[in-house]
């Protein structure tokens, strides 16, 4: 079964006039496309708007350069998912080389999955054709420089233009970012400070490298980027928290490498190391935008982390990175890197990208300890002549967020429920902006739609309150 292939020749006509004043509120043609739908990434976002787009009675299409390979594509996903033997999915041709193709397929959908990375290379085009043409957009990106750039350049437009630019709609950074609001919502007191802990792992074995399941080059490139460009990355960071009044959070010196006990019921423990991007750098946006534009009391600090679990593997991890950072400022070495991901990452990431057997196999574990106070009733009546002004207990909330095959499975579906939650929830979203996960979705039922499709888990592990000199877990 072959979809229609739709060209520049016979989309809609364009002009920078009716750029500008493309109408969102008008019926578009399509509700999602995905592009970028050939890419490894793209395909697994396909065969999820393929199940979804059946739930929620969705019209949508895939766009890139190469029809072939979009036909391909879609030809697994017929063979794949019941329901499409009498559907024909249509391929738009559309080319980030030249912007008119990409503004012409942006003028067609409602929302734009772009699937097209390293995103700091790639992505500009797509979202600066989505401002212009009122389209909303979504992806996955883990890429701060592109995120941060964006919302610099872009947020204004977008707002004037009604289009809702959301980026970081995968495991970097919904758990985090969502973890944190979940966390707040169910923290009974005043939040003072959120430490955030991953783990990926694979049978219960926790491995050494923070994506230790195997990755598509795609990733590795992305954070050879990322580790090239930290010039960039602070100047356009620095321009964007003084255009909005961000503030950032200093690092904790005494926790770049710590040990963290396990659970409250367990005396183990285990190492961990500071890695603050993209999660941090995320979640700053999102309580900046909660507290300014929502006006919601968020006067907490957010850290992230990475558990290794043993101290040589946390020191390996640190080691690794020292280097990385270090070699990926020579332009010929950034060459080599990009050109042998496997041998530089040990076989980690490669160019045909991961083992599916290896990647069903693995999970995330998120781990938010929120730290505060709270007017709380004496654990016991030895303490009942306790004065008023001693009546402020402590209070720690853990919160777990889990997922399986975080870096594709739930990645793939957070970013086509995200794009769903803008058609379905719209009313309850900003009218436009470059948003980040948390500050698009407070108030949707985005989170649950996670749940419900088996995405991912968000529960209370444990709320233990200490006054005084006793303790009281709830």
């Amino acid at each position: 079964m072959e979809g229609k292939i739709l060209d520049q020749e016979t989309t809609a006509d364009h002009s920078p006039a009716k750029e500008q004043i493309a109408n969102i509120k008008s019926k578009r043609k399509y509700d999602i496309i995905v592009f970028g739908a050939s890419g490894f990434t793209g395909q697994y976002v396909v065969m999820e708007i393929g199940r979804f787009s059946q739930t929620y009675n969705l019209t949508w299409a895939i766009a890139g350069r190469n029809t072939d390979k979009l036909q391909n594509v879609l030809d697994k996903l017929y063979k794949t998912i019941d329901g499409y033997e009498d559907k024909k999915i249509d391929i738009i041709y559309a080319d980030v080389q030249d912007i008119k193709t990409v503004m012409r397929m942006a003028q067609t959908t409602s929302v734009v999955i772009n699937c097209t990375g390293p995103y700091y290379i790639f992505g500009e085009v797509v979202v600066k054709s989505c401002v212009l043409t009122s389209t909303h957009y979504v992806d996955v990106t883990c890429e701060p420089l592109f995120m941060e750039k964006m919302a610099y350049t872009y947020n204004r437009q977008a707002e004037e233009n009604h289009s809702i630019i959301v980026s970081a709609l995968g495991v970097t950074s919904v758990p985090t970012d969502l973890g944190v609001e979940f966390l707040y919502k169910h923290f009974s007191g005043e939040l003072k400070n959120v430490d955030v802990y991953m783990e990926i792992y694979t049978s219960s074995i926790v491995h050494a490298l923070p994506l230790s399941t195997h990755i598509h080059d795609g990733i590795w490139i992305s954070t050879i980027l990322h580790l090239a460009t930290e010039k960039l990355r602070l100047h356009y960071r620095n321009l964007l928290d003084e255009l909005m009044g961000i503030t950032r959070v200093k690092p904790n010196v005494s926790k770049l490498l710590h040990r963290r006990q396990t659970s409250m019921h367990s005396d183990d423990k285990e190492w961990c190391l500071s890695f603050p991007d993209p999660d941090q750098a995320v979640v700053a946006r999102s309580i900046h935008h909660a507290k300014t534009i929502d006006n919601l009391p968020y006067n907490f600090d957010v850290r992230n982390y990475y558990v290794f679990g043993y101290l040589i593997s946390a020191l390996i991890g640190l080691y690794f990175y020292i280097i990385l950072s270090i070699l990926a400022t020579f332009e010929p070495v950034r060459m080599f890197f990009v050109r042998f991901p496997k041998l530089f990452t040990f076989g980690v990431a490669s160019k045909t990208g991961p083992n599916e057997k290896k990647l069903e196999n693995s999970h995330m574990t998120l781990t938010l300890i929120g730290h505060g106070t709270t007017s709380a009733h004496p654990p016991n009546d030895n303490l009942k002549e306790i004065t008023l002004k001693d009546n402020i207990a402590t209070r720690t909330t853990i919160i777990k967020v889990r997922a399986k095959n975080p870096v594709y499975g739930f990645t793939s579906k957070a970013v086509v429920l995200g794009a769903i939650t803008i058609i379905k929830d719209h009313i309850n979203i900003p009218k436009g902006g470059v948003l980040t996960p948390a500050s698009a979705f407070r108030n949707t039922q985005f989170a649950n739609r996670l749940m419900d499709h088996d995405a991912a888990v968000f529960e209370i592990e444990s709320d233990l309150i200490i006054y005084g000199q006793q303790s009281k877990l709830i």
